[in-house]
């Protein structure tokens, strides 16, 4: 069977809307979308947006898109939940467990089986923030959100990190050794395990890479069978420019090596900056992000797009 391959569609759901996004996503090539649920307006806060509405409204709303997508022949293989992870700020991290309720059941709605979540960042908490508290936000964060992801039976992943780029400086679970083990603390957990999974970002391990970690290819080995997800995006190792594969200085060759070691079975996602050539070539930049991808696969297993 041939690998799928997918695309981040946050940038054409800003621009076009969330249906067309996908039938613009299927039309230039892609077999799967991640679907981003990160927006503002995805905030039970927000009082113009279907969350505020109640979970019925959501399961209705996202459903739908589903049964659109079905019936272009298009995947929802992941989502992305929201993106600023635990702050240490009570009124903040509570906002983001009800919403991340809310994100379970839409991605349940669109018949996904995992959503993405940060974690706490060094962007909020400092250069060096305290490890303990780094740790045990982690831990309060995703022991918290996991629940909703086991109602809804999908999973949380949890997703590699990079630098602080205003700290220039790792960002703390950037830390490939501290990333495993705030995932070993929630998988030493039985009613939790088995919900949680991993994502590899190739971006963002690429720039933790500067600060003494793994290239993206040995993170995804050191990680193992638990990545079930991917953000494959390229860039210098100083900037998060999510590039095409093959367009910076990662080494792809040698992360489909590592993919093809851990027995890795799912989807080719791409996170792209789609505005990279500017707005005006957002789906030219999508169609031939997807170009790229089908003949690197096609190079490396013969497979016929």
């Amino acid at each position: 069977m041939k690998r799928k391959i997918g695309i981040s569609i946050g940038a054409l759901q800003t621009v076009y809307g969330d249906k067309e996004a996908l039938r613009i996503s299927k039309e230039v090539g892609a077999d799967s979308v991640d679907f981003t649920l990160e927006f503002d307006t995805n905030d039970y806060r927000n009082k113009d947006c279907v969350y505020c509405k109640g979970e019925e409204a959501v399961f209705e709303y996202y459903s739908e898109l589903k049964e659109y997508a079905d019936s272009i022949g298009l995947i929802i293989g992941q989502t992305h939940g929201k993106m600023p992870g635990f702050r240490n700020i009570k009124e903040e991290d509570d906002a983001l467990i009800e919403n991340t309720r809310l994100d379970c059941i839409a991605t349940k709605a669109l018949g996904s089986p995992v959503c993405v979540v940060h974690n706490a960042t060094s962007i909020f908490l400092g250069a060096n923030p305290d490890r303990e508290l780094m740790q045990s936000l982690s831990f309060d964060m995703f022991s918290r959100m996991i629940p909703f992801a086991k109602e809804n039976n999908i999973k949380i992943a949890t997703e590699t990190f990079g630098d602080a780029v205003r700290y220039s400086a790792v960002d703390f679970f950037g830390d490939i050794n501290e990333f495993k083990e705030a995932y070993k603390r929630i998988k030493d957990v039985e009613e939790l395990k088995d919900y949680f999974t991993i994502c590899v970002d190739t971006g963002h391990s690429n720039k933790a890479m500067r600060y003494g970690n793994p290239t993206p290819a040995d993170v995804i080995r050191q990680l193992g069978k638990d990545v079930t997800v991917l953000h494959l995006n390229d860039n210098d190792t100083f900037t998060d420019q999510h590039k095409i594969p093959m367009t910076g200085t990662i080494d792809f060759e040698d992360v489909f090596n590592a993919l093809d070691e851990i027995g890795y079975d799912g989807i080719y996602n791409m996170e792209l900056n789609l505005r990279h050539f500017g707005k005006n070539f957002i789906i030219e930049t999508a169609e031939f992000a997807v170009k790229v991808m089908k003949n690197m696969l096609t190079e490396r297993y013969g497979e016929n797009y």
